[in-house]
Order: structure tokens, then C-alpha cells, then sequence
């Protein structure tokens, strides 16, 4: 669905270039209609930029301080807000209007499979740079598309298990790995909290809002309000998180992994993706969708799925 839904929004905005150039063009303000359409994308550009700009001031995040309490210097923060519009250009204009479900099987490996959920409004080709890198070492992985895509973050565990019990026949493995960015994270543990824990290894979350966001608030969907920050005398998707977070024991807590950004320009705030009782490890200055592309956090990825896989727990801990 994401990616019929990116596909025609491209050809929207090529259309509204087309627009937008020949206006440009007729009201004279240049002399050649190939300078007109370079004008008019620059325009759509700079206003896509502004919109992600706009979510580090939205969300605090340049407020943050960094890991050794420093303030975020101006140089850098220019830089990784570049970053952030280049990666998210990336994904919506090559690889999630492309992006299909997709397992990759290496018969040789019989270690816990991994398998990767995407977050709110993406779909399984966010995982395209991860997904190298579990293929280079071997490691046998599935990504699925969440769907329907404005529907509660419940209703995505179904999916889930039948691509656990799938990934598990096919490796001949009692246990997975589960790998979730943002919204992914949360159904991850929606998952957990219908299906127990049976099949799980370990659960890693990729700047997930454990505790919710308020730049939720701008998104549609019944997921996208299960994903507003817990307030008083609200609406009881608001109340969502705090009853998936009751769900949970200390004993399953110790086998989640949560990796975050402390200048995250979408989880706010940014102290929403520390989960108590998991292991927590932060990043300085590193953008929502940057997560599933910087190359220090996929290090860390790959080290950390590399030692799930190597851990063996006990069914129903």
C-alpha cells in the first residue's frame, strides 16, 4: 500500500512540477522553460526541507544536549538535518515506492532468523541498508509490510506471527530476532503481549516513542493516536502505551534492546525511546530515518543481533 501510495505522490509532485514550471515560465519570469521546471524544483525541494527542518524545531530535539551534556553545536546539527532530508528523500523517491515484503533464506544458517518491521508511514524498503548487511554475513531475514497502514498497531500482530512461524520452519529454529523501527518497536511488543514469548530470542527497537510522541498528534490513524503521549481523561487510545507497558514483566524486559537518538526529530520527547528495564544505548545527533542508514547504528545493529543470536532463553520467560 506504502508503495502504491509513494508511486502516486511522485507522480503527484511531477505533475505539480510540470504546473509550477509552466507557470513560472508564462508569467515570464525566465526565458526558458527547462530554467522553469529547475525553479519550480528547487521550490518542492526547499519546501520538503522546511518540513523536515521544521520537525527538529517541532520536536525539541536541537534542544537536547548531547551524551556528555554539551550543547549541540550549530555546525553539526546543520549537517545531520541535511542528512536526515537526504535519507528521507532516499526512501520516498527510491526505495519504498519499489519496496516489496521480501525473506532471504541461507540454508546453512540454523541460528534464530531475524525479522524486520518498519515504522509509521513506511514499509519494508527502509530496510534495504540493514538487509545488506545481514545478507553479506549470512544471516536469514524477512521484512514485511505493516498494513493497512492507518489501522491499530494491535492489528499488525497477526501478520507478525505468521511471519515468525514462516522464518522459524524455514531455519529450523525455536527462536527469533525481531528488529523494529519506531512504530515497528511498538508492534513488536503488541505481538508479545497476544502471542507470549515462546518463539522470542530478543526484541531491538529503532527509535521507538516507548512512551509515545507528541508529534503523533500531526499523523492520521487509529495507530498513529495509540501513539500519543498517555494524557489524563483521554481517549483510550491514549492509554495504549501505558497498557502495553503493563503487559510486560521484568524478566522480558531484560531481553529487549533499545537504540535511540538524543536528537530524534520525530520521538518526542526524545527520552520517549528509553525503555526501563531494557538495555539503552544512545546516539548523539543522528535523525529519525537516519537511524536505519548511519553506519555507526548499523554497526551496533549487526553487534547486537550477532549476540541475540548467539543467547538461548527459556520458553515463557
Amino acid at each position: 500500500m506504502i508503495a502504491r501510495l509513494t508511486s502516486f505522490m511522485i507522480l503527484l509532485q511531477l505533475v505539480t512540477l510540470a504546473g509550477l514550471g509552466s507557470l513560472i515560465w508564462w508569467l515570464g519570469w525566465v526565458d526558458s522553460f527547462a530554467i522553469s521546471l529547475l525553479c519550480a524544483a528547487a521550490i518542492l525541494t526547499l519546501m520538503r526541507a522546511g518540513i523536515i527542518f521544521n520537525n527538529f524545531f517541532l520536536s525539541g530535539a536541537l534542544r537536547q544536549p548531547m551524551g556528555d551534556g554539551q550543547r549541540v553545536p550549530l555546525t553539526a546539527a546543520s549537517s545531520r538535518m541535511l542528512q536526515e532530508f537526504w535519507y528521507s528523500m532516499v526512501c520516498w523517491f527510491q526505495l519504498f515506492p519499489l519496496a516489496r515484503p521480501f525473506h532471504i533464506h541461507f540454508a546453512e544458517d540454523y541460528d534464530s532468523p531475524v525479522l524486520l518491521l518498519h515504522g509509521y508511514g513506511a514499509n519494508s524498503g527502509f530496510w534495504k541498508p540493514l538487509s545488506k548487511q545481514l545478507s553479506q554475513s549470512g544471516i536469514s531475514h524477512a521484512a514485511i509490510d505493516l498494513e493497512p497502514i492507518l489501522g491499530s498497531i494491535d492489528d499488525y500482530a497477526e501478520l507478525i506471527e505468521t511471519s515468525v512461524q514462516q522464518l522459524c520452519r524455514n531455519n529450523g529454529a525455536e527462536t527469533i530476532v525481531i528488529v523494529g523501527h519506531s512504530m515497528g518497536g511498538l508492534a513488536a511488543r503488541a505481538w508479545l503481549r497476544r502471542y507470549g514469548t515462546a518463539r522470542l530470542e530478543s526484541i531491538i527497537t529503532l527509535g521507538t516513542p516507548h512512551f509515545g510522541s507528541t508529534l503523533a498528534g500531526y499523523g492520521m490513524g487509529k495507530n498513529a493516536r495509540q501513539m500519543l503521549p498517555p494524557v489524563s481523561g483521554t481517549t483510550t487510545e491514549n492509554h495504549w502505551l501505558t497498557a502495553l507497558a503493563n503487559s510486560e514483566s521484568p524478566a522480558l524486559r531484560a531481553r529487549m534492546k533499545s537504540i535511540y537518538s538524543r536528537h530524534d526529530n520525530i520521538v518526542s520527547p526524545q527520552q520517549s525511546a528509553q525503555l526501563p528495564g531494557a538495555a539503552n544505548m544512545g546516539f548523539d545527533l543522528i535523525g529519525h530515518v537516519a537511524l536505519g542508514f548511519d553506519s555507526d547504528v548499523l554497526a551496533l545493529l549487526m553487534t547486537e543481533i550477532t549476540i541475540a543470536r548467539q543467547s538461548r532463553y527459556s520458553a515463557g520467560n
